[in-house]
């Protein structure tokens, strides 16, 4: 249904015939539900949750609906759904476009952790609109600052972890700097809790005892694609690069989460840890290797040594976009081969102030209260009238 090339489908601005009808029909069947605008009320404690990342609550939407029950005061409503880009998938992503159409437009408050079609197009006024995006941080552009099947518009709030992310988060969801909010990422705040680390260490071993008294490399790539276009698969050769290391190491990566099933390595040292919490692996890494992924403003928490693996940075400049100076800006070797990678590793001489000091810039507060500061937010969004 959806074309999967990165280099002529959708994801680079090209549409296909199927595509472009497929979104001319939803358009039209929500164009005309908008009759029904004059018969719904805007209920004035009623917060949706809407996701196309997952079909049940997960990270952020999982700690604000479990803090914001014992309020017992909201409406809390949720349109979960895992799009994939098979031809049901596509079926199953339309009628779950309706049911977002009423559930957004009868709600005072609708949170998102991923851009939304129908909030961009068919968003009522009244209704206020919070983006708790998915990232930490941003390195590659993404949002309107990239080639869109749809401009993103209509969002109210987006929470982001520093000043630093206001004028990109402005432009890449549409909004004033003003609108962008300096919370935190709550789901950051269990980085900051050595215990809750340690239990997940402990954990982590048992399962895979086999990384015990090894020196563990984690590798987490960035997530090359989009959700309704299709993905790039484009990795580092771990296998080559455990051959450099040596039986001394242990590699385990964890790819985005709609890659989950994506096998790159049958080595016994080099261990797919898809179904993990990345976080989880992060009390138990050593080394970390990512590229373009905003994961390296988690990471960078640990302050711990971090690789970055560029072997196609002038290319990802140019077709994708990067807002930082990433050759000044990311804190330890930029690399483009494996064998800048393992010399690197090897040679384990990392300058850990360089990530302190990018931690600080990239996160305004590490007090690992996140959660409390967006939840501030709702209340205070709900507690307006007229909103």
């Amino acid at each position: 249904m959806f074309k999967k090339s990165y280099r002529y489908g959708i994801l680079l601005g090209g549409r296909s015939r199927k595509m472009y009808w497929k979104e001319k029909i939803l358009y039209i069947t929500l164009s005309l539900l908008k009759v029904f605008f004059p018969f719904m009320k805007i209920r004035s404690n009623k917060i949706v949750f809407v996701s196309l990342e997952s079909n049940k609550l997960e990270n952020e939407f999982k700690m604000l609906s479990k803090q914001l029950m014992k309020d017992n005061q909201y409406d809390l409503q949720y349109v979960l759904f895992k799009f994939d880009g098979t031809l049901l998938g596509s079926v199953k992503y339309f009628f779950v476009c309706i049911h977002q159409f009423f559930e957004i437009n009868t709600s005072k408050l609708v949170i998102l952790d991923y851009n939304n079609y129908v909030v961009s197009k068919f968003k009522r006024k009244g209704v206020q609109v919070l983006q708790l995006w998915h990232a930490s941080g941003a390195i590659k552009k993404f949002g309107n600052e990239t080639k869109r099947d749809y401009p993103i518009a209509n969002y109210d709030y987006v929470i982001a972890n520093s000043d630093q992310f206001k004028p990109y988060y402005a432009k890449a969801f549409g909004v004033s700097e003003q609108q962008v909010i300096v919370t935190g990422i709550p789901k950051c705040d269990c980085l900051y809790n050595p215990e809750y680390l340690e239990s997940r260490k402990i954990k982590i071993i048992e399962k895979y005892p086999q990384i015990q008294n090894k020196k563990i490399v984690l590798y987490a790539p960035t997530f090359r694609g989009r959700i309704t276009s299709g993905f790039k698969n484009v990795y580092m050769d771990l296998n080559k690069l455990h051959e450099l290391l040596g039986e001394e190491y242990v590699i385990m990566y964890k790819l985005h989460p709609l890659l989950k099933n994506h096998i790159i390595s049958n080595h016994p040292n080099i261990i797919c840890c898809n179904s993990e919490n990345l976080y989880h692996l992060f009390s138990i890494t050593d080394y970390f290797i990512s590229d373009y992924s905003a994961i390296i403003f988690d990471f960078s928490i640990m302050n711990k040594p971090m690789i970055f693996y560029a072997f196609d940075l002038d290319k990802y400049k140019e077709e994708t976009g990067i807002f930082l100076d990433y050759l000044n800006e990311m804190p330890g070797p930029v690399c483009y081969n494996e064998e800048e990678v393992a010399n690197s590793i090897l040679a384990d001489e990392f300058d850990l102030s360089k990530i302190e000091v990018f931690c600080r810039k990239y996160h305004k507060y590490n007090d690992g209260h996140s959660l409390s500061r967006v939840l501030t937010l709702i209340k205070d969004i709900m507690s307006k009238d007229g909103a």
